[in-house]
């Protein structure tokens, strides 16, 4: 140790000692900066996402209960259940049902496989949830006093053509409506989705509305 303080002494009497302290100051200081942020930065990287000033928690590795209400040129359709891992069961018309990747089944004596009978279910996917809020730009954005939070978020129909459909287009159109409500944890408790112009400009349907409501967040197993 005596070696090198003497050998750093010796250094900085030279005309160019000086400058090798300075440059290996900064050098050391911005690699402690990058480990700092890369380490500090991948925290929850899985948990949480932020999208334009919205952070939550990405509902694609929990479990929880749901209530999906879906307004289709004014004829209301309601689904409430709960997911587990990848089954979704829910009830629906006071019959039961259960979605497993692209196939739903019914409850009679036995279970059934039967057409999907969840109206836009494309847009109750979680990965395109996280596709369209991650898309979307922000309005405005209100905080209670209990610590919740809900942000109005603007999508156009041409990024709902493209997440949704994988199709390209150009829209001149008045945005889309979207209301995300998280919870003090950061955990999304509703998200309402007005695509009234989305209906308009595909030539779809007239209205639509869908509110998702999501509790009983719990880690999957």
């Amino acid at each position: 140790m005596k070696k090198v303080f003497g050998f750093l002494k010796e250094l900085r009497k030279k005309p160019y000692g000086k400058s090798v302290f300075f440059f290996s100051f900064y050098f050391i200081f911005f690699v402690v900066i990058f480990l700092i942020l890369f380490l500090g930065g991948n925290k929850d990287i899985e948990e949480e996402k932020e999208t334009n000033g919205v952070i939550y928690r990405n509902p694609v590795i929990y479990n929880y209960s749901f209530n999906y209400k879906v307004t289709l040129d004014n004829n209301v359709y309601e689904y409430i259940g709960n997911k587990k891992s990848s089954i979704i069961e829910y009830k629906y018309n006071n019959n039961e049902y259960y979605n497993e990747g692209n196939k739903s089944y019914i409850k009679n004596e036995e279970w059934k496989e039967v057409e999907n009978p969840i109206k836009v279910a494309d847009y109750l996917s979680e990965q395109v949830i996280n596709k369209i809020l991650q898309s979307a730009y922000l309005e405005s954005k209100t905080t209670y006093d209990n610590g919740d939070v809900a942000y109005n978020l603007l999508v156009s129909s041409n990024t709902i053509n493209s997440l949704v459909y994988g199709e390209n287009t150009d829209i001149e159109e008045t945005p889309n409506k979207i209301i995300v409500s998280l919870n003090k944890n950061k955990f999304i408790n509703s998200i309402s989705y007005n695509l009234d112009s989305y209906c308009k400009n595909s030539d779809i349907c007239n209205n639509l509305n869908i509110i998702i409501e999501y509790n009983d967040y719990s880690s999957k197993s």
